[in-house]
Protein backbone atom coordinates (compact mmCIF):
# COMPACT_ATOMS: atom_id res chain seq x y z
CA UNK A 1 0.00 0.00 0.00
CA UNK A 2 1.51 3.51 -0.68
CA UNK A 3 1.88 5.83 1.62
CA UNK A 4 -0.21 9.25 1.52
CA UNK A 5 2.74 11.50 0.54
CA UNK A 6 3.39 9.75 -2.74
CA UNK A 7 -0.08 9.90 -3.87
CA UNK A 8 -0.41 13.63 -3.11
CA UNK A 9 1.35 14.18 -6.31
CA UNK A 10 -1.02 12.15 -8.23
CA UNK A 11 -4.31 14.23 -7.52
CA UNK A 12 -5.77 18.24 -7.72
CA UNK A 13 -8.38 19.02 -5.34
CA UNK A 14 -8.04 22.37 -7.49
CA UNK A 15 -8.51 21.08 -10.59
CA UNK A 16 -11.94 18.36 -9.18
CA UNK A 17 -13.39 21.17 -7.30
CA UNK A 18 -13.22 23.67 -10.38
CA UNK A 19 -14.62 20.81 -12.61
CA UNK A 20 -17.59 20.73 -10.24
CA UNK A 21 -18.06 24.03 -9.93
CA UNK A 22 -18.33 24.56 -13.40
CA UNK A 23 -20.69 22.22 -13.92
CA UNK A 24 -22.85 23.40 -11.26
CA UNK A 25 -22.88 27.35 -12.50
CA UNK A 26 -22.60 26.14 -16.25
CA UNK A 27 -24.83 23.27 -16.70
CA UNK A 28 -23.98 23.29 -20.73
CA UNK A 29 -20.43 22.90 -20.22
CA UNK A 30 -21.26 19.38 -19.70
CA UNK A 31 -21.02 19.12 -23.46
CA UNK A 32 -17.42 19.90 -23.64
CA UNK A 33 -16.12 16.76 -21.42
CA UNK A 34 -18.94 14.08 -21.88
CA UNK A 35 -16.68 11.86 -23.75
CA UNK A 36 -13.97 10.58 -21.45
CA UNK A 37 -14.69 12.62 -17.80
CA UNK A 38 -16.34 9.57 -15.36
CA UNK A 39 -17.31 9.31 -11.65
CA UNK A 40 -14.06 7.00 -11.02
CA UNK A 41 -11.37 9.78 -12.62
CA UNK A 42 -12.06 11.57 -9.22
CA UNK A 43 -9.80 11.02 -6.15
CA UNK A 44 -11.95 12.90 -3.41
CA UNK A 45 -14.76 10.07 -2.59
CA UNK A 46 -17.19 13.30 -1.92
CA UNK A 47 -16.58 14.96 -5.40
CA UNK A 48 -17.32 10.99 -6.87
CA UNK A 49 -20.93 11.72 -5.00
CA UNK A 50 -21.70 15.23 -6.24
CA UNK A 51 -20.65 14.00 -9.85
CA UNK A 52 -22.37 11.29 -9.84
CA UNK A 53 -25.75 13.73 -9.15
CA UNK A 54 -25.17 16.12 -11.20
CA UNK A 55 -24.43 13.11 -13.99
CA UNK A 56 -28.08 11.92 -12.42
CA UNK A 57 -29.67 15.43 -13.46
CA UNK A 58 -27.75 15.84 -17.00
CA UNK A 59 -29.61 12.48 -17.83
CA UNK A 60 -32.93 13.38 -16.58
CA UNK A 61 -32.28 16.41 -18.88
CA UNK A 62 -32.64 19.05 -15.11
CA UNK A 63 -31.22 21.95 -14.95
CA UNK A 64 -29.08 22.02 -11.60
CA UNK A 65 -27.87 24.48 -8.89
CA UNK A 66 -26.11 23.58 -5.40
CA UNK A 67 -29.97 23.25 -4.09
CA UNK A 68 -31.21 20.56 -5.95
CA UNK A 69 -27.71 19.07 -6.09
CA UNK A 70 -27.71 19.21 -2.19
CA UNK A 71 -31.41 17.81 -1.87
CA UNK A 72 -29.90 14.65 -3.50
CA UNK A 73 -26.78 14.19 -2.23
CA UNK A 74 -28.00 14.79 1.70
CA UNK A 75 -28.86 11.43 1.91
CA UNK A 76 -26.14 10.10 1.15
CA UNK A 77 -23.98 11.47 4.10
CA UNK A 78 -23.75 13.16 7.26
CA UNK A 79 -21.24 15.63 5.53
CA UNK A 80 -22.45 19.21 5.28
CA UNK A 81 -22.39 19.76 1.53
CA UNK A 82 -24.44 22.52 1.14
CA UNK A 83 -21.19 24.56 2.56
CA UNK A 84 -18.94 23.21 0.64
CA UNK A 85 -21.02 23.48 -2.44
CA UNK A 86 -21.21 27.18 -1.42
CA UNK A 87 -17.54 27.27 -1.07
CA UNK A 88 -16.61 25.48 -4.11
CA UNK A 89 -18.40 27.43 -6.50
CA UNK A 90 -16.82 31.04 -5.12
CA UNK A 91 -14.37 30.20 -7.47
CA UNK A 92 -16.55 31.37 -10.54
CA UNK A 93 -14.70 29.48 -13.12
CA UNK A 94 -14.29 30.10 -16.78
CA UNK A 95 -16.81 27.76 -18.64
CA UNK A 96 -13.72 27.66 -21.72
CA UNK A 97 -11.50 26.46 -18.76
CA UNK A 98 -13.31 23.16 -18.46
CA UNK A 99 -12.07 21.04 -20.56
CA UNK A 100 -7.64 21.61 -18.91
CA UNK A 101 -8.92 20.76 -15.89
CA UNK A 102 -10.72 17.70 -16.33
CA UNK A 103 -7.84 16.67 -18.77
CA UNK A 104 -6.00 16.94 -15.49
CA UNK A 105 -8.60 14.77 -13.41
CA UNK A 106 -8.67 12.26 -16.25
CA UNK A 107 -4.19 11.93 -16.39
CA UNK A 108 -4.07 12.42 -12.88
CA UNK A 109 -6.42 8.90 -12.67
CA UNK A 110 -4.51 6.55 -15.72
CA UNK A 111 -1.00 7.66 -13.55
CA UNK A 112 -2.41 6.41 -10.07
CA UNK A 113 -3.75 3.49 -12.21
CA UNK A 114 -0.45 3.10 -13.38
CA UNK A 115 1.58 3.05 -10.13
CA UNK A 116 -1.29 1.12 -8.65
CA UNK A 117 -0.43 -1.60 -11.25
CA UNK A 118 3.25 -1.17 -11.47
CA UNK A 119 3.02 -2.31 -7.51
CA UNK A 120 0.68 -5.04 -7.92
CA UNK A 121 2.78 -6.66 -10.45
CA UNK A 122 5.59 -6.07 -8.46
CA UNK A 123 4.00 -7.29 -5.19
CA UNK A 124 3.33 -10.27 -7.32
CA UNK A 125 6.81 -11.01 -8.25
CA UNK A 126 8.27 -10.64 -4.84
CA UNK A 127 5.93 -12.68 -3.04
CA UNK A 128 6.04 -15.84 -5.95
CA UNK A 129 8.64 -18.79 -5.07
CA UNK A 130 8.62 -19.97 -8.29
CA UNK A 131 7.74 -17.32 -11.12
CA UNK A 132 6.10 -18.12 -14.72
CA UNK A 133 7.36 -15.33 -16.47
CA UNK A 134 5.21 -16.04 -19.49
CA UNK A 135 2.19 -15.54 -17.01
CA UNK A 136 4.15 -12.25 -15.64
CA UNK A 137 4.25 -11.02 -19.36
CA UNK A 138 0.35 -11.37 -20.00
CA UNK A 139 -0.69 -10.03 -16.73
CA UNK A 140 1.25 -6.86 -17.63
CA UNK A 141 -0.07 -6.96 -21.41
CA UNK A 142 -3.74 -7.09 -19.88
CA UNK A 143 -3.17 -4.30 -17.74
CA UNK A 144 -1.43 -1.93 -20.22
CA UNK A 145 -4.37 -2.72 -22.58
CA UNK A 146 -7.04 -1.70 -20.04
CA UNK A 147 -4.82 1.53 -19.21
CA UNK A 148 -4.22 1.79 -22.82
CA UNK A 149 -7.88 1.67 -23.47
CA UNK A 150 -9.40 4.61 -21.29
CA UNK A 151 -6.39 7.36 -22.13
CA UNK A 152 -7.88 10.19 -23.09
CA UNK A 153 -7.87 10.50 -27.36
CA UNK A 154 -7.14 14.19 -28.39
CA UNK A 155 -10.49 14.63 -30.19
CA UNK A 156 -13.93 12.81 -29.72
CA UNK A 157 -14.57 9.83 -31.92
CA UNK A 158 -17.36 11.81 -33.38
CA UNK A 159 -17.37 13.75 -36.32
CA UNK A 160 -19.12 16.43 -38.34
CA UNK A 161 -20.59 14.44 -41.64
CA UNK A 162 -18.95 17.08 -43.95
CA UNK A 163 -15.98 16.52 -41.94
CA UNK A 164 -16.17 13.03 -43.03
CA UNK A 165 -16.73 13.80 -46.44
CA UNK A 166 -13.56 16.35 -46.85
CA UNK A 167 -11.38 13.59 -44.95
CA UNK A 168 -12.04 10.77 -47.52
CA UNK A 169 -12.81 13.01 -51.44
CA UNK A 170 -10.84 15.90 -50.81
CA UNK A 171 -7.96 14.00 -49.30
CA UNK A 172 -6.21 11.79 -52.00
CA UNK A 173 -4.05 10.60 -49.90
CA UNK A 174 -6.37 10.20 -46.82
CA UNK A 175 -8.36 7.73 -49.65
CA UNK A 176 -5.53 6.02 -50.54
CA UNK A 177 -4.35 4.89 -47.48
CA UNK A 178 -7.30 4.13 -45.80
CA UNK A 179 -8.52 1.39 -48.35
CA UNK A 180 -5.91 -1.56 -49.84
CA UNK A 181 -6.99 -4.29 -52.77
CA UNK A 182 -6.75 -8.13 -52.24
CA UNK A 183 -4.95 -7.90 -55.55
CA UNK A 184 -7.55 -10.11 -57.39
CA UNK A 185 -9.74 -8.23 -59.97
CA UNK A 186 -12.71 -10.77 -60.19
CA UNK A 187 -12.59 -10.35 -56.63
CA UNK A 188 -11.95 -6.58 -56.35
CA UNK A 189 -15.17 -6.22 -58.87
CA UNK A 190 -17.56 -7.48 -56.10
CA UNK A 191 -15.28 -5.80 -52.99
CA UNK A 192 -13.87 -2.98 -54.36
CA UNK A 193 -11.50 -2.42 -52.11
CA UNK A 194 -11.28 -3.49 -47.86
CA UNK A 195 -10.43 -0.94 -45.90
CA UNK A 196 -9.49 0.17 -42.35
CA UNK A 197 -11.44 -1.44 -39.17
CA UNK A 198 -12.85 -4.56 -41.50
CA UNK A 199 -13.08 -7.56 -39.93
CA UNK A 200 -13.21 -10.35 -43.03
CA UNK A 201 -13.62 -13.80 -41.92
CA UNK A 202 -11.84 -16.84 -44.90
CA UNK A 203 -13.49 -20.06 -44.12
CA UNK A 204 -13.86 -23.31 -45.98
CA UNK A 205 -13.54 -26.74 -45.75
CA UNK A 206 -9.97 -28.39 -45.29
CA UNK A 207 -7.84 -28.19 -48.40
CA UNK A 208 -9.78 -25.49 -49.87
CA UNK A 209 -6.88 -23.14 -50.03
CA UNK A 210 -8.04 -20.75 -46.78
CA UNK A 211 -4.24 -20.24 -45.56
CA UNK A 212 -2.65 -19.68 -48.97
CA UNK A 213 -5.64 -17.56 -50.07
CA UNK A 214 -4.86 -14.95 -47.09
CA UNK A 215 -0.87 -15.17 -47.69
CA UNK A 216 -1.90 -13.97 -51.41
CA UNK A 217 -3.72 -11.05 -50.14
CA UNK A 218 -0.88 -10.56 -47.04
CA UNK A 219 1.74 -10.73 -49.97
CA UNK A 220 -0.44 -8.35 -52.73
CA UNK A 221 -1.11 -5.88 -50.01
CA UNK A 222 2.90 -5.33 -49.03
CA UNK A 223 3.84 -5.30 -52.17
CA UNK A 224 1.60 -2.91 -53.91
CA UNK A 225 0.97 -0.42 -51.69
CA UNK A 226 4.57 -1.22 -49.21
CA UNK A 227 2.99 -1.25 -46.45
CA UNK A 228 3.85 -3.25 -43.16
CA UNK A 229 1.39 -6.49 -43.01
CA UNK A 230 1.74 -9.18 -39.67
CA UNK A 231 0.60 -12.63 -40.20
CA UNK A 232 -0.10 -14.84 -36.77
CA UNK A 233 0.11 -18.21 -37.76
CA UNK A 234 -0.64 -20.35 -35.01
CA UNK A 235 -1.35 -23.82 -36.54
CA UNK A 236 1.74 -23.49 -39.47
CA UNK A 237 5.61 -22.65 -37.96
CA UNK A 238 7.26 -19.45 -39.32
CA UNK A 239 9.58 -21.74 -42.24
CA UNK A 240 6.07 -23.34 -43.48
CA UNK A 241 4.67 -19.70 -44.26
CA UNK A 242 7.79 -18.69 -45.70
CA UNK A 243 7.64 -21.78 -47.74
CA UNK A 244 4.10 -21.07 -49.32
CA UNK A 245 4.88 -17.48 -49.78
CA UNK A 246 8.44 -17.95 -51.58
CA UNK A 247 6.33 -20.78 -54.25
CA UNK A 248 3.49 -17.90 -54.35
CA UNK A 249 6.08 -15.15 -55.19
CA UNK A 250 9.36 -17.78 -57.49
CA UNK A 251 5.86 -19.80 -59.08
CA UNK A 252 7.75 -22.76 -58.15
CA UNK A 253 6.21 -25.49 -56.23
CA UNK A 254 6.69 -25.98 -52.38
CA UNK A 255 9.28 -28.80 -53.50
CA UNK A 256 11.65 -27.10 -55.41
CA UNK A 257 11.68 -24.17 -52.67
CA UNK A 258 12.27 -27.01 -49.81
CA UNK A 259 15.29 -28.71 -51.47
CA UNK A 260 16.94 -24.63 -52.39
CA UNK A 261 16.33 -24.49 -47.88
CA UNK A 262 17.77 -27.77 -47.59
CA UNK A 263 20.86 -27.68 -50.21
CA UNK A 264 21.39 -24.00 -49.06
CA UNK A 265 21.16 -23.00 -52.83
CA UNK A 266 20.93 -19.64 -53.02
CA UNK A 267 22.16 -19.51 -56.89
CA UNK A 268 18.22 -20.64 -57.66
CA UNK A 269 16.99 -17.38 -57.01
CA UNK A 270 16.99 -15.17 -59.64
CA UNK A 271 18.28 -11.60 -58.49
CA UNK A 272 14.95 -10.01 -58.93
CA UNK A 273 12.58 -12.61 -57.01
CA UNK A 274 15.13 -11.38 -54.52
CA UNK A 275 14.94 -7.87 -54.34
CA UNK A 276 10.88 -8.64 -54.28
CA UNK A 277 11.58 -10.92 -50.91
CA UNK A 278 13.89 -8.33 -49.33
CA UNK A 279 11.42 -5.43 -50.20
CA UNK A 280 8.38 -6.70 -48.52
CA UNK A 281 7.56 -5.50 -44.93
CA UNK A 282 6.01 -8.90 -44.18
CA UNK A 283 6.14 -10.12 -40.24
CA UNK A 284 5.48 -13.42 -39.13
CA UNK A 285 4.33 -13.91 -35.50
CA UNK A 286 4.22 -17.76 -34.94
CA UNK A 287 3.03 -17.27 -31.37
CA UNK A 288 0.61 -20.31 -29.67
CA UNK A 289 -2.25 -19.66 -27.93
CA UNK A 290 -2.21 -15.90 -28.83
CA UNK A 291 -4.72 -13.75 -27.33
CA UNK A 292 -5.80 -10.36 -28.12
CA UNK A 293 -3.80 -8.21 -25.33
CA UNK A 294 -1.05 -9.93 -27.49
CA UNK A 295 -2.06 -9.37 -30.54
CA UNK A 296 -2.84 -5.59 -29.89
CA UNK A 297 0.70 -5.27 -27.99
CA UNK A 298 2.33 -6.39 -30.90
CA UNK A 299 0.59 -4.99 -33.81
CA UNK A 300 1.03 -1.44 -32.14
CA UNK A 301 4.81 -1.33 -31.80
CA UNK A 302 5.11 -2.60 -35.34
CA UNK A 303 2.68 0.44 -36.24
CA UNK A 304 5.23 2.56 -33.42
CA UNK A 305 8.25 1.49 -34.72
CA UNK A 306 7.04 1.67 -38.93
CA UNK A 307 4.60 4.36 -38.52
CA UNK A 308 1.77 2.20 -40.29
CA UNK A 309 0.15 -1.29 -40.63
CA UNK A 310 -1.82 -2.44 -43.89
CA UNK A 311 -3.17 -5.86 -42.74
CA UNK A 312 -3.46 -8.05 -40.13
CA UNK A 313 -3.88 -11.96 -40.68
CA UNK A 314 -4.67 -14.67 -37.83
CA UNK A 315 -4.70 -18.44 -39.24
CA UNK A 316 -6.52 -19.13 -37.23
CA UNK A 317 -9.81 -17.74 -35.19
CA UNK A 318 -10.51 -21.00 -33.48
CA UNK A 319 -6.93 -21.52 -31.96
CA UNK A 320 -7.31 -17.89 -30.24
CA UNK A 321 -7.13 -17.89 -26.18
CA UNK A 322 -9.86 -15.89 -24.76
CA UNK A 323 -8.77 -13.71 -21.77
CA UNK A 324 -12.10 -15.03 -19.98
CA UNK A 325 -11.90 -18.72 -20.47
CA UNK A 326 -15.58 -19.55 -20.11
CA UNK A 327 -16.71 -23.58 -20.31
CA UNK A 328 -18.91 -22.76 -23.41
CA UNK A 329 -16.25 -22.76 -25.95
CA UNK A 330 -19.02 -20.73 -28.23
CA UNK A 331 -19.13 -18.06 -26.15
CA UNK A 332 -15.34 -17.79 -26.36
CA UNK A 333 -15.10 -17.24 -29.82
CA UNK A 334 -18.01 -15.10 -29.43
CA UNK A 335 -16.00 -12.54 -27.30
CA UNK A 336 -13.06 -13.06 -29.64
CA UNK A 337 -14.61 -12.06 -32.84
CA UNK A 338 -15.76 -9.14 -31.24
CA UNK A 339 -12.50 -8.12 -29.82
CA UNK A 340 -11.22 -8.39 -33.59
CA UNK A 341 -13.91 -6.64 -34.78
CA UNK A 342 -12.73 -3.82 -32.19
CA UNK A 343 -8.84 -4.06 -32.25
CA UNK A 344 -9.50 -3.30 -36.29
CA UNK A 345 -11.61 -0.32 -35.18
CA UNK A 346 -9.10 0.65 -33.20
CA UNK A 347 -6.19 0.42 -35.13
CA UNK A 348 -7.60 1.50 -38.40
CA UNK A 349 -6.58 -1.98 -40.49
CA UNK A 350 -8.42 -4.75 -42.11
CA UNK A 351 -8.48 -7.84 -39.84
CA UNK A 352 -8.34 -11.34 -41.98
CA UNK A 353 -9.39 -13.91 -39.97
CA UNK A 354 -9.38 -17.43 -41.35
CA UNK A 355 -12.05 -19.79 -39.91
CA UNK A 356 -13.36 -23.57 -39.82
CA UNK A 357 -16.33 -24.90 -41.05
CA UNK A 358 -18.08 -27.49 -39.08
CA UNK A 359 -18.81 -30.77 -40.81
CA UNK A 360 -22.80 -30.33 -41.94
CA UNK A 361 -22.19 -29.33 -45.28
CA UNK A 362 -20.34 -33.06 -46.06
CA UNK A 363 -23.79 -34.58 -45.53
CA UNK A 364 -25.60 -32.14 -47.74
CA UNK A 365 -25.74 -32.67 -51.74
CA UNK A 366 -24.35 -29.08 -52.46
CA UNK A 367 -21.04 -28.77 -50.53
CA UNK A 368 -20.77 -25.01 -50.99
CA UNK A 369 -20.67 -23.29 -47.63
CA UNK A 370 -23.37 -20.93 -46.23
CA UNK A 371 -22.71 -18.54 -43.13
CA UNK A 372 -24.41 -21.17 -40.87
CA UNK A 373 -21.76 -23.71 -41.40
CA UNK A 374 -19.01 -21.46 -39.39
CA UNK A 375 -17.86 -23.55 -36.46
CA UNK A 376 -18.24 -22.48 -33.40
CA UNK A 377 -19.82 -19.50 -35.11
CA UNK A 378 -21.98 -17.45 -32.10
CA UNK A 379 -21.28 -13.72 -32.99
CA UNK A 380 -18.84 -14.36 -35.95
CA UNK A 381 -21.27 -13.34 -39.10
CA UNK A 382 -22.33 -10.21 -36.74
CA UNK A 383 -18.80 -8.56 -36.29
CA UNK A 384 -17.76 -9.63 -39.68
CA UNK A 385 -18.15 -7.30 -42.38
CA UNK A 386 -17.31 -9.83 -44.66
CA UNK A 387 -17.74 -13.12 -45.14
CA UNK A 388 -15.61 -15.00 -47.84
CA UNK A 389 -15.91 -19.13 -48.58
CA UNK A 390 -13.32 -21.05 -50.74
CA UNK A 391 -15.03 -23.89 -52.32
CA UNK A 392 -13.45 -26.21 -54.43
CA UNK A 393 -15.44 -28.36 -56.84
CA UNK A 394 -12.45 -30.98 -57.78
CA UNK A 395 -12.07 -31.93 -53.91
CA UNK A 396 -15.52 -33.54 -54.27
CA UNK A 397 -15.15 -34.49 -58.22
CA UNK A 398 -12.03 -35.09 -59.12
CA UNK A 399 -12.29 -36.34 -62.64
CA UNK A 400 -14.20 -33.70 -63.80
CA UNK A 401 -11.19 -31.66 -65.60
CA UNK A 402 -13.24 -28.31 -66.45
CA UNK A 403 -12.61 -27.76 -62.52
CA UNK A 404 -9.16 -28.31 -62.14
CA UNK A 405 -7.18 -25.61 -60.23
CA UNK A 406 -10.46 -23.64 -60.22
CA UNK A 407 -11.75 -22.41 -56.80
CA UNK A 408 -14.96 -20.08 -56.17
CA UNK A 409 -14.22 -17.35 -53.52
CA UNK A 410 -18.23 -17.13 -52.54
CA UNK A 411 -18.79 -13.61 -51.10
CA UNK A 412 -21.65 -14.51 -48.73
CA UNK A 413 -21.86 -10.89 -46.67
CA UNK A 414 -20.81 -7.63 -47.49
CA UNK A 415 -21.74 -5.17 -44.90
CA UNK A 416 -20.81 -2.24 -47.35
CA UNK A 417 -21.70 -4.01 -51.02
CA UNK A 418 -22.95 -7.11 -52.93
CA UNK A 419 -22.82 -10.29 -52.66
CA UNK A 420 -21.26 -12.39 -55.10
CA UNK A 421 -19.17 -15.32 -56.52
CA UNK A 422 -15.76 -14.72 -58.09
CA UNK A 423 -13.68 -17.73 -60.00
CA UNK A 424 -9.89 -17.41 -59.44
CA UNK A 425 -7.52 -20.20 -60.37
CA UNK A 426 -5.52 -22.24 -57.54
CA UNK A 427 -2.12 -24.00 -57.79
CA UNK A 428 -2.17 -25.68 -54.73
CA UNK A 429 1.87 -26.94 -55.64
CA UNK A 430 2.74 -23.40 -55.85
CA UNK A 431 0.06 -21.81 -53.25
CA UNK A 432 -0.41 -19.32 -55.40
CA UNK A 433 -4.09 -17.86 -56.76
CA UNK A 434 -4.66 -15.55 -59.94
CA UNK A 435 -7.71 -14.37 -61.54
CA UNK A 436 -9.57 -16.66 -63.72
CA UNK A 437 -10.51 -15.10 -66.94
Amino acid sequence: MFKKNILKNFYSIYAEQYVLSSLILYNNSWNDIYFFLNVNNFYFKNHQLIFSIILELLNLNIKFDIYSIFNRVKVYSDFNFLIYLNYIIQKIPNPCDILYYSRIIHNMFLLRKILFFSNNILNDILKKNKLNVSEILTSIEIGLFDITKNYLKEKSDSYLLSNIFDKIFLSYNSFKNFYVSTGFKNLDKILKKIGGGDLIIIAGRPSMGKTSFSLNIAKNVSEEYNLPVIIFSMEMSSSQVLTKLLSCILDKNQDFIINIFENKIINNFDENYLKIIYSLKIFIDETVNLNIFQMYTKCKFLIKEHGSLGLIVIDYLQLMNSPNQNQNRVLEISEISRSLKCLAKELNVPIIAISQLNRNLESRNNKRPVISDLRESGSIEQDADIVLFLYRDEIYDSENLLNKNLVEVIVSKHRNGPIGTAELYFFNDKSKFSDFY
